[in-house]
């Protein structure tokens, strides 16, 4: 081959090199960027009640002026979106009478959290499971007052106070 030739294939190659990274960065990029959630319209229910996104407009509405009014889940991708109302209380864990049960997650213990209101404050507090649950990053020790914004990790799921 011609030193000609082999110069166009170092700079296809170069350039398909460029295209590759360009994308390696892009995707990286997508997964960084978090979307906004839509706002949705209050649930008359007083019950904390599962409402997927996907399948209806109708969820629990954020709390007004600071206050808490659901949680979020936006960690997996697959139930990002589902709303749970700040009832009473909302448990988290593996078992089926949890209002958050979580499956196929080895780091939740059957009754791993719970998020509760105390004289009128959200609070969330972690039931002694073996593997802990975490506020904004930070392993939970007793109870927490939760303020919107915060993230509850229980496993690898997390929920934002809204």
């Amino acid at each position: 081959m011609s030193n000609q030739v082999l110069d166009i294939l170092k700079i296809v190659f170069l350039g398909l090199l460029y295209l590759f990274f360009a994308r390696v960065l892009w995707a990286v990029w997508s997964e960084v960027r978090r979307p906004a959630t839509a706002g949705r319209r209050v649930d008359p229910s007083s019950e904390p009640e599962m409402l997927p996104a996907s399948k209806s407009s109708r969820g629990p509405s954020k709390g007004k002026g600071g206050r808490i009014g659901r949680l979020v889940i936006i960690e997996p991708k697959h139930r990002r979106g589902t709303a749970f109302a700040l009832g009473s209380e909302i448990t988290i864990g593996r078992n089926d009478t949890c209002t958050v049960a979580i499956d196929n997650d080895a780091f939740v213990s059957g009754l791993h959290a719970r998020v509760f209101t105390l004289e009128g404050q959200p609070m969330v507090e972690d039931l002694n499971s073996t593997n802990g649950s975490f506020l904004n990053g930070t392993r939970l020790s007793g109870m927490k007052l939760l303020h919107r914004g915060d993230r509850v990790q229980v496993g690898y799921t997390v929920l934002e106070a809204q």
